[in-house]
């Protein structure tokens, strides 16, 4: 069991760092090219990658355990390998030589490789790692994250590690060091709100209640600070760093000498409110508010610049509106939290600055204390191998109701498909209506260590299919809103399949709790049972899934090394690649 006394200072927690950063690392690469192979040593296997064209020197990785979805269990050091030599490198060795390597460019994202390019993609993946090692040098609670059980807002602040298949899934850039201690969940950072009015000529915002947007935000905002507002301007949240950024701009610092944008100041005094950064950092949480605030955040966090889009905050508002007409068994235990209103300001050209803009998120979490976990740190492999929060949680359920870890494992999994998976797919088949769901997405209510519902967040990740059109033909979407079949089955797979659920049959294999084939299976198997009760509704998404080969998954490794802004791709189908889809996969007899 890992011993969660020790720091990133001592040589031994350093290693620590190392391997969770080196983990979702080569996770991310072995998933993303075919140049490597594996070696099998009878009860663990080698993954062995070429650093030149004659395959004479290689990396050989030593792993534990791999996944259906190739998750592995990473075992350091690295061994470089030259004919019969072997020496072992550290991860800063390994990055360096896997990036002179020639292979690297041949990637249609890459293509030429240049020295500025190899040196910000180092410095990045270095720096992730040191923002996994200071977090655990700062925390005191690490056994408790390992073991649970936790309360939402230490799940949302105790997602250490970051994305499973990534280069440098805690790269936070433009952070230093005093910035992310100040304002990362990882640091169990908390804040007062900075407040901005706005004049009636420069305010941009909508709703989707009776209540205007601008009346919405004004609810939230302090006396002391309301005071301060003149008549006819909007009140507008913001996070501490961002305001500070639109402050160091010209144009927006040229508003504010004209008086029509005011910074009317923090949260402060003596009951000053403390805002919490959830796991996502822009998406702040406060017990005492009503609302959540979601603001853009100009910093690069893994694959894109935090920063909402016009289109993407209207989505909120027409989810807001339909959901009262979705169907009540789907609704029941799936719950959405609404995102019917946002604000910002417009430029001198009469468009909405997008740096600017915030939105309100229902919220439904009764007490930071509430048993409601996201599932990115329920599937986080932060202590040795087997002790996830998840793992944890079931043999806890196994020993409470003495039942077998195998059986205890198989009742999780099938309680998260039909509290949790289903709804998000008979909103699809039956509703039309497509929420992309990845783990830090899917809060997991718990009771007695079950699931036995979700809240879901993040509006911006939907859209509706033609089937939702059909459904509502008087019904105006833009066009942004939609979802293809093409898309349906590109992103769906990745977001809730791949990303979300074989990442809980990947941690409760991995803990030796039970066969992965076995959950697959049973995985399959509620999946068909869907399918056969759709009815009238659309089976794209299910035909797709339970009969393609393939299935798509997102090129985290070589769109991060390429250097795109993945949120503002034209086309973001070329960052997608097939892997083989594992509900394909014979799989182990129940």
């Amino acid at each position: 069991m890992q011993d969660f006394s020790r720091r990133p200072t001592s040589p031994a927690s350093l290693e620590w760092a190392d391997r969770l950063a080196a983990t979702s690392f080569f996770n991310a690469l072995l998933r993303e090219t075919s140049h490597w192979w594996l070696e099998d040593n009878g009860s663990d296997e080698t993954a062995v990658i070429p650093l030149t064209a004659s395959r004479d020197i290689s990396l050989r990785l030593h792993l534990k355990h791999r996944s259906l979805s190739g998750r592995c269990r990473i075992e350091l050091p690295v061994i470089r390998a030259r004919e019969d030599e072997r020496q072992a490198i550290s991860l800063e060795q390994a990055v360096e030589a896997l990036l002179e390597s020639p292979w690297l460019c041949e990637h249609p994202l890459v293509g030429r490789l240049d020295e500025a390019r190899r040196d910000t993609f180092f410095k990045s993946v270095m720096g992730s790692r040191d923002t996994i090692a200071a977090a655990l040098a700062g925390r005191d609670d690490l056994e408790h994250l390992g073991h649970g059980p936790l309360g939402f807002l230490e799940a949302e602040q105790g997602l250490l590690v970051g994305h499973d298949f990534h280069p440098a899934p805690k790269s936070q850039a433009p952070f230093n060091a005093e910035q992310a201690r100040d304002h990362t969940p990882e640091h169990r950072a908390s804040f007062a709100l900075v407040w901005w009015g706005v004049s009636p000529a420069r305010a941009a915002g909508d709703s989707s209640r009776e209540t205007a947007a601008a009346a919405m935000m004004h609810d939230l905002l302090p006396e002391a600070l309301a005071e301060r507002l003149p008549v006819g301007f909007s009140a507008l949240p913001m996070h501490p760093w961002q305001s500070r950024f639109l402050q160091g701009r010209d144009d927006v610092a040229a508003m504010i000498n004209a008086g029509e944008l005011i910074v009317l100041g923090d949260e402060g005094g003596q009951h000053v409110r403390r805002w919490y950064p959830t796991s996502s950092h822009r998406s702040l949480y406060c017990p005492q508010a009503e609302w959540m605030v979601k603001g853009s955040l100009s910093a690069k966090l893994t694959n894109s610049l935090r920063v909402l889009h016009s289109d993407e905050v209207m989505r909120g508002l027409r989810l807001d509106r339909w959901w009262p007409d979705v169907r009540p068994d789907i609704s029941e235990y799936f719950h959405l939290m609404q995102e019917p209103a946002w604000l910002g300001f417009k430029n001198d050209d009469g468009e909405i600055d997008e740096a600017s803009l915030a939105l309100l998120r229902e919220n439904r979490i009764p007490s930071p204390e509430a048993t409601s976990n996201v599932l990115a740190t329920l599937t986080q492999p932060l202590g040795e191998p087997g002790q996830t929060l998840l793992a944890n949680g079931v043999r806890r359920l196994a020993a409470r109701e003495s039942l077998s870890e195998r059986d205890a494992a198989l009742e999780w999994f099938d309680a998260f498909c039909r509290r949790v998976l289903s709804p998000l797919i008979r909103l699809v088949v039956e509703e039309g209506i497509v929420l992309l769901a990845h783990q830090q997405n899917i809060v997991v209510r718990l009771e007695d260590e079950r699931p036995v519902g979700v809240d879901y967040r993040d509006c911006q990740g939907s859209g509706v299919t033609d089937h939702f059109l059909a459904r509502h033909p008087g019904e105006h979407v833009s066009q942004d809103h939609r979802i293809t079949s093409d898309m349906l089955k590109r992103y769906f797979p990745y977001y809730v399949i791949v990303n979300s659920t074989l990442a809980v049959t990947a941690a409760l294999a991995e803990a030796d709790l039970i066969e992965e084939g076995v959950l697959v299976s049973h995985l399959r198997d509620h999946l068909t049972a869907l399918r056969e009760r759709a009815g009238s509704g659309d089976t794209t998404l299910l035909d797709h899934l339970l009969d393609s080969d393939t299935l798509e998954v997102k090129s985290n490794f070589f769109c991060y090394l390429s250097g795109i802004n993945e949120s503002t791709l034209d086309d973001p189908a070329r960052i997608y690649l097939d892997m083989p889809n594992p509900l394909s996969i014979p799989s182990a007899d129940d």
